[in-house]
């Protein structure tokens, strides 16, 4: 095995574990155990679990940017983009429910240096959707009696937990809801919104 397939291995063992038993009760030799090689393995490709853990981080992190960021350079509508930002950020949620998981959940579990990394990409993510709310401002569609900031917030708490609840084989399909979670979080911000009077 290669080094980047070792490391990619140890990056899909650490996720399941880390997902299943959290990142404390998780250790080295569990992940060197299911990879099928001793702990030094893993020292190849990582200097210790911190870094596992910081990689699985980074790495959700960057796929999701990416996705938004792809979904920011097909629209001119703000409106239309943010509505497809939060439908493809559940949708992205939802099929990487683990990694989502650790990214939510064990950040805080990282020493300051890469806690503070990673929290940079929490920014950006923050930063597309707080911009996309200031362009809506700009076209007069917003709604003035929630401050940007509150609203922004309040579409990542709302976003950042539906994997947590969805059944993916549930009632209702995975895009049913996401359509009506980004429905009810689009009317909150609009200012001609029914909810808004």
């Amino acid at each position: 095995m290669g080094k980047s397939d070792l490391e990619e291995k140890i990056l899909e063992t650490a996720t399941e574990l880390f997902a299943e038993h959290g990142y404390v009760k998780a250790s080295v030799r569990d992940i060197a155990k299911l990879v099928k090689g001793s702990n030094s393995c893993l020292y190849v490709c990582f200097k210790n679990k911190d870094e596992i853990l910081f990689r699985i981080i980074t790495d959700v992190g960057s796929d999701l940017l990416n996705e938004l960021n792809k979904v920011i350079s097909k629209h001119d509508d703000p409106v239309e983009c943010l509505q497809d930002m939060i439908f493809t950020q559940i949708l992205f949620s939802i099929g990487a429910a683990k990694k989502m998981k650790i990214y939510l959940e064990e950040q805080y579990q990282l020493p300051p240096s890469l806690k503070e990394k990673a929290l940079d990409q929490h920014r950006q993510l923050y930063d597309l959707y707080y911009n996309k709310i200031c362009e809506i401002e700009k076209q007069g569609l917003l709604y003035q009696k929630i401050d940007k900031v509150v609203m922004t917030f309040g579409i990542f708490s709302n976003i950042n937990w539906v994997y947590r609840w969805l059944n993916p084989i549930g009632r209702l399909s995975v895009e049913e809801v996401a359509l009506q979670i980004t429905d009810m979080l689009l009317r909150s911000v609009l200012k001609n919104s029914p909810l808004s009077t």
